[in-house]
């Protein structure tokens, strides 16, 4: 399972109140909404860009998504294109009922994908899971190979925040903040956080 540092959230969090265009606001039950625009996010995977995709028993080699460009986000929905690259991609499995294997050497391509994201609070657990929705009239099986690899449900685990502390006169103040949710709608990506806050006299 991947994890996502929790300094990776905690400079989000604190990026996001600084943005123009993104606020904070909160509700009646005392929770936070983060609001991350469209542009942000994008910058943000480049960042950490690129990675390797979990390849799986049938493929032998490495895949890397090098970058992604043209992201949308929708109502739980992400939409972009994936620039990936791989070296010595060899596939041993089944394509229909016959079994193969196909050595595919190097690829280089570019596809177009959605994906879907859900939160799972308990956990701290952001699952998403791709799916290419390229229809082009080029290498079918390759399409079909890279869908078998990239189509699936990935954990993402998310950590706890770290707790911002401040004084405020005699007083020490400790903020704890809980990841509620995490989803999308046009153009943004919301996180809601609920603040739990302890104070101390020093």
């Amino acid at each position: 399972m991947k994890r996502i540092p929790s300094i990776i959230y905690a400079s989000l969090f604190c990026l996001s109140l600084l943005i123009p265009y993104s606020f904070a606001t909160t509700d009646g039950k005392n929770e936070i909404t983060i609001i991350i625009p469209e542009s942000v996010m994008a910058r943000f995977i480049n960042d950490v860009l690129p990675i390797k995709i979990p390849k799986g028993k049938k493929f032998s080699g490495d895949i890397w998504v090098r970058s992604v460009d043209k992201l949308e986000l929708e109502i739980d929905k992400v939409s972009f294109r994936a620039n990936i690259y791989g070296e010595g991609i060899k596939y041993t499995g089944k394509i229909g009922n016959l079994s193969t294997s196909l050595s595919l050497g190097s690829i280089d391509t570019s596809l177009n994908c959605d994906a879907s994201i859900r939160y799972d609070r308990e956990k701290r657990i952001l699952y998403v899971r791709p799916r290419i929705t390229e229809r082009r009239h080029g290498d079918k099986a390759l399409l079909r190979l890279l869908a078998e690899l990239i189509d699936k449900e990935y954990p993402l685990e998310i950590q706890r925040l770290t707790p911002l502390v401040t004084s405020f006169g005699d007083k020490s103040v400790t903020i704890d903040m809980d990841i509620s949710n995490v989803y999308a709608v046009q153009n943004r990506l919301l996180i809601g956080v609920i603040p739990r806050v302890k104070s101390k006299n020093e």
